[in-house]
């Protein structure tokens, strides 16, 4: 996998085999940009505050005149109920008036504001003074009865904002009082015509109701436009009282039926089972008792049908009982028959037709037969009663039928009557209502609307804001335009910044980093000959601690790869491998391994000036013939690491390291040393990196952060790839001290210090005198 495709992996893009390295932009770590260029930005910010100073000064101050009204809802008399706070306006609809064209226009005209100064020669003076003047809410709440309104307007001149100001006070409150009497003058027009119009129509109503009623055949209890007190009907059916009087005298006609009938079965009863004479008369008595007592109750009709019956045979009966117990002659029976006589005069006067036992005699005066049959006589009398009755019942009901059709007919001028006379009675509650609703805006005509009160003096002060937002602005302009300079050069800047860039371009795994420290410097040790072997001049640093990681992880791959000889390059020169060689090297050999370095850079070598050797002598020697490893193996002042130096700077280095001496040297330190460290040319330098890579295990690759750009390393893993150069890993180095690798750092004085009771500081390993042998 190529560095461009695992940029494009991190980045979780598309791979596009068409596009370059070169042409895939840099990540910003804008957090790290502000920390790398602040002081830029706060040159920038301190040159854009005296901008923004020499701008306002320029321009000018401005001044803002501040007026504060309250606005209210006119309420002379009390509310009703059905009015609520939603019919009085919210402070929104004050807002957008105030601002709006149309006062500020009766501003203008009222304050002569055309004539300021700061507004003379302005085209368009209500456009312009919509722009500064502005309504806001100070107290209250939506839907409030108050509102209390801020009215600000922000000028060059305090006079000019305190004159605009009053004018915008003055025209809103002529605004209201205006709106307050179009508004009472346009609602009392529409409800006075609403009951003009109103009046009309219920005067037209009740002509025609008058009319309807003239010609309907119903009988009135009540005027037009009136209800009984009731709630019942006003008119009369006499045909529907008709037919309710004949169903109900058909009821009781039937139940009289009914009960003659069960009167009748009782005694053709009592006779079939043998009951004697007297005890049929005592039963023929209680039926004309019962009678006598429900008579007041019974219907005037059926009276001459049940006279005989009432009166004529008890009057018999009283006859039969004291002719048996005195004789025919004595006085009470002469009385009792001259009653009989009276009673049968009377019937017969008025038509009534008289039992088959009863006949007139010659002198016109009735008298008994030998014989009177008591309970035949009554037995005869319900009968004729029962037909009587039936005969009754049908003539009722050719009389109900007749009716009953001469009500249907008036049922419906009654419904024709209801539908006019509910017409007119809605008119009259809409008419009442209407006048009453006139009446009260008769009395709310003063008190309605809105009134407006200045409740504070108009003030006029300076405008702060003004001059911060040039300061301000002056600020931040010249920030963003230097910091749109340094993202642009940071942008354009292609080198390799972080760790994460690092892991982008290249796919072999990353063993460590190494934090950028000071170049060299004079050591403390005069015994340590170059401040830049950090693992000896400065045991307890972070860059120390880094080596040790390197070496951990290095160690690890070694063993799992079977790898002892290694070569260490970078892609170009400068990058810091031979640094890094000379105290991974010592790291090493302090972890108990033999370690032999060889610097086969013929060209710059610099492993001696590190460890203060000397150059006469060493592997260019060794590939001519002059001397053997052991004679050009030099000790150093590390136990266990030894060091073949560059010697001589050939003419040819590639020739002189194709030899076979070289792959024999290689294969003899294999044989003697744990580790065998090989300190290669650059490889975008020279070619002798790919050539030594033939006779190592494996090649360490160092990068430079802040150094090698992005094109360097693509062409770097090519060469790789193309030499199939076995590469262990990469270290990054020089990484900065404030975290910008993806790992995190600390500070590792803590455990250098001495006290009382911590550990003793970490001192350097102990050192020996060079040997050159």
């Amino acid at each position: 996998m190529t560095a461009k495709e695992l940029e494009f992996k991190a980045n979780r893009l598309p791979y596009d085999p068409t596009v370059s390295d070169d042409d895939v932009a840099p990540q910003l770590n804008y957090i790290h940009l502000i920390l790398k260029y602040r002081w830029w930005l706060g040159a920038a910010a301190l040159v854009g505050l005296v901008v923004g100073q020499l701008a306002y000064w320029r321009a000018g101050p401005e001044y803002e005149a501040i007026g504060t009204v309250m606005v209210s809802r006119n309420n002379g008399v009390p509310l009703k109920e059905e009015r609520t706070l939603s019919d009085w306006g919210e402070r929104s609809e004050h807002i957008a008036l105030i601002t709006s064209p149309l006062i500020v226009s009766d501003a203008v005209a009222r304050g002569q504001l055309k004539e300021l100064k700061t507004l003379k020669g302005e085209h368009d003076v209500v456009e312009t003074i919509l722009e500064g003047v502005k309504a806001k809410r100070s107290a209250g709440q939506d839907r409030s009865y108050l509102n209390v309104l801020n009215i600000t307007y922000a000028s060059a001149s305090a006079a000019d904002a305190h004159r605009v100001v009053v004018a915008m006070i003055e025209a809103y409150s002529a605004y209201l009082e205006q709106t307050r009497q179009e508004k009472t003058s346009e609602v009392q027009a529409s409800v006075k015509k609403s009951l003009d119009d109103l009046i009309a129509q219920l005067r037209r109503a009740e002509d025609d109701y008058h009319a309807f009623r003239d010609s309907a055949p119903l009988q009135w209890r009540a005027p037009v436009g009136a209800s009984s007190p009731d709630g019942q009907v006003v008119t009369t059916n006499a045909h529907q009282e008709r037919v309710t009087a004949i169903e109900e005298a058909r009821r009781l006609g039937l139940l009289r039926r009914t009960e003659l009938q069960s009167r009748i079965q009782s005694l053709e009863r009592a006779e079939a089972e043998g009951t004697s004479r007297n005890g049929l008369e005592m039963l023929i008595r209680r039926y004309i008792s019962a009678d006598g007592a429900n008579a007041a109750e019974s219907a005037v009709s059926l009276q001459e049908v049940t006279s005989f019956e009432n009166r004529l045979l008890p009057l018999l009966l009283e006859e039969k009982k004291l002719t048996r117990d005195y004789g025919p002659d004595h006085p009470e029976v002469i009385s009792a028959r001259k009653g009989i006589a009276e009673v049968l005069d009377f019937y017969r006067k008025h038509g009534i037709r008289m039992p088959d036992d009863v006949t007139p005699g010659l002198d016109g005066k009735p008298y008994r037969k030998e014989t009177i049959d008591l309970v035949a006589t009554y037995k005869e009398s319900l009968g004729q009663q029962i037909k009587e009755l039936l005969n009754r019942d049908y003539q009722l009901g050719l009389v109900f039928e007749e009716e009953s059709t001469k009500a249907k007919e008036f049922a419906r001028y009654q419904s024709k009557d209801q539908e006019m006379n509910a017409e007119v009675q809605r008119l009259q509650v809409l008419r009442d209502q209407l006048i009453d609703k006139l009446s009260q805006l008769s009395v709310e005509k003063d008190a309605s609307g809105y009134g407006l009160k200045q409740i504070a003096p108009v003030r006029e002060e300076l405008v702060v804001k003004r001059f911060l937002k040039f300061l301000g602005g002056g600020a931040f302009a010249a920030m963003g335009l230097v910091g749109l300079i340094c993202a642009l050069k940071e942008l354009r800047d292609n080198k390799l910044k972080t760790v994460l860039d690092v892991r982008q371009m290249i796919s072999h795994p990353i063993l460590g980093t190494v934090r950028i420290f000071d170049g060299p410097k004079p050591t403390d040790n005069p015994r340590i000959p170059h401040t830049a072997l950090r693992y000896l001049a400065a045991p307890a640093s972070p860059e120390a601690e880094n080596y040790r990681s390197v070496r951990t992880a290095l160690m690890v791959a070694s063993e799992a790869r079977g790898t002892k000889v290694i070569e260490i390059s970078s892609p170009e020169p400068g990058d810091g491998k031979t640094t890094m060689i000379a105290n991974l090297a010592i790291a090493t050999a302090q972890s108990g391994r033999r370690v032999l370095l060889i610097d086969a850079d013929l060209r710059r070598p610099t492993v001696h000036r590190l460890f203060g050797l000397r150059q006469e002598f060493g592997l260019s020697d060794i590939l001519t013939g002059d001397l053997h490893l052991h004679t050009a193996t030099k000790a150093t002042i590390v136990e266990g690491l030894s060091i073949v130096t560059a010697g001589e700077c050939p003419t040819n280095p590639a020739e002189a390291l194709t030899q076979e001496r070289f792959a024999a040297l290689i294969k003899e330190a294999r044989d003697e040393y744990d580790f065998v460290f090989v300190d290669a040319p650059p490889l975008l330098a020279v070619s002798d990196p790919c050539i030594i890579a033939r006779h190592t295990d494996a090649m360490l690759l160092t990068v430079r952060l802040g150094k090698n750009r992005r094109p360097a390393i693509r062409r770097t893993v090519e060469l790789i790839e193309a030499h199939s150069i076995n590469v262990l890993g990469v270290v990054a180095n020089a990484v900065p001290r404030h975290g910008q690798d993806g790992y995190g750092y600390y500070d590792y004085s803590s455990y250098t210090k001495t006290s009382n009771e911590g550990p003793t500081p970490m001192t350097a390993p102990p050192l020996r005198e060079p040997v050159f042998s």
